[in-house]
């Protein structure tokens, strides 16, 4: 897996450490990525935290699943990226997140979403988009109080983009 290492220098450094592993699906079809948009204008991959006892697989299921609607096909896992996150948590101790990326397919139909309280106050909705207005969309984005993920959403995509000439 490549690895990303991110750190928003944000921190009480002396302060509590909270220590967070998440699974995320990167999912392409044709030119266009399975996406989540916020109310706040941010667009990432569908995924999420990983429950005690549960491996990366089971989790990366049950995610994007549950964000959008969609049924990973397990034969398509392959590993992409890591991302290794310091930053600001809530309210002021230390976030240490480790994110692994898959990319995956999944299956055609969409069935049932289950978003988590917060993910609908954040009025999560799924779309499928190229990834350069994707990536441009999310360039606009400043509120990085709210959603710091969006720059490690960015830093993810960039890798992954490769401009056509």
């Amino acid at each position: 897996m490549k690895e990303i290492i991110i750190d928003l220098e944000n921190y009480n450094s002396n302060g509590t450490v909270f220590r967070r592993t998440a699974v995320r699906g990167i999912v392409k079809r044709g030119d266009k990525y399975l996406i989540i948009h916020s109310k706040y204008g941010d667009y990432k991959f569908p995924g999420g935290g990983q429950k005690k006892d549960e491996d990366n697989m089971a989790t990366l299921i049950r995610e994007v699943k549950e964000e959008t609607g969609y049924t990973v096909i397990m034969d398509s896992v392959k590993e992409a990226f890591v991302t290794y996150e310091k930053r600001k948590g809530d309210p002021d101790d230390l976030m240490e997140m480790t994110s692994y990326y898959y990319f995956c397919d999944v299956e055609e139909t969409q069935g049932e979403r289950n978003l988590d309280d917060y993910e609908a106050e954040y009025d999560y909705k799924v779309k499928w988009m190229k990834l350069e207005d994707i990536i441009a969309e999310n360039d606009k984005v400043t509120d990085y109080e709210n959603i710091p993920w969006v720059i490690r959403e960015q830093r993810v995509m960039k890798e992954l983009f490769i401009p056509q000439v």
